[in-house]
């Protein structure tokens, strides 16, 4: 594929929507093209990340361990950004991301994505705009939740400390606001 076969396919990406043909020229000369074969590890949960990677074909599924268990958190297809909280900020990847299939992707470094955003200091607002709104539906969504889970009869939810439910919970002298801050 050419450098403008990269830019129209990063131009798909949700993130990248509103970012110029220059922009996205830039995100695609400073990114690497990838493949992974079926079986083979992109990264690996609890590592440090260094950037994102948009799926171009194929399918990554990603594995989630918990309490010596495996299960697929999910599965990403082809117009799949991977990792994109990755692309600003250093953290542990939630699991590993495992080819399914032969896998093409771009591989877009975490130092030319901030770079990009201090050159563009617009893009960084639009960013910021849509990392905002994205938080403000997990946590709407998570209201509601909390809502059906309030109108379950004889529902108990305990906190990892509290293992014997025989015993109530001893009261405290510790106050705590709406927000869930200790005053």
């Amino acid at each position: 594929m050419s450098l403008s076969d990269d830019i129209a396919r990063l131009s798909d990406i949700a993130l990248f929507e509103g970012f110029s043909v220059e922009q996205l020229r830039l995100l695609a000369f400073g990114s690497k093209r990838m493949i992974v074969r079926p079986g083979e590890t992109l990264f690996e949960q609890d590592r440090l990340s260094d950037g994102g990677y948009v799926i171009l074909s194929g399918q990554i599924d990603l594995m989630i361990e918990t309490d010596g268990k495996n299960w697929v958190g999910g599965s990403f297809g082809a117009g799949s950004l991977v990792g994109e909280m990755a692309l600003v900020t250093a953290n542990r990847r939630i699991g590993t991301a495992v080819a399914k299939t032969n896998v093409e992707l771009i591989f877009i470094p975490r130092d030319l994505f901030k770079r990009m955003l201090s050159e563009y200091p617009e893009l960084a607002n639009l960013l910021h705009d849509r990392i905002a709104s994205a938080v403000r539906h997990v946590l709407s969504d998570m209201g509601k939740v909390q809502a059906k889970l309030a109108g379950i009869p004889n529902l108990t939810l305990r906190g990892p400390e509290q293992d014997d439910v025989s015993e109530p919970a001893e009261s405290t002298d510790i106050e705590t606001r709406d927000d869930g801050d200790v005053v």
